[in-house]
């Protein structure tokens, strides 16, 4: 399992599937510097 990250470390790369139906590659083309991720379990 691969550690957390620290201050200064790359975001991981990530393929995300967006509601609409598309994805967008994290952070590549991530619409600014500055973004937030919200992560939704659902319900169980």
């Amino acid at each position: 399992m691969a550690g957390k990250l620290q201050q200064s470390d790359r975001f991981p790369s990530l393929t995300l599937n967006l509601l609409d139906g598309s994805t967008i590659k994290f952070p590549e083309e991530a619409p600014s510097r500055y973004t937030a991720l919200l992560f939704y379990r659902g319900i169980w």
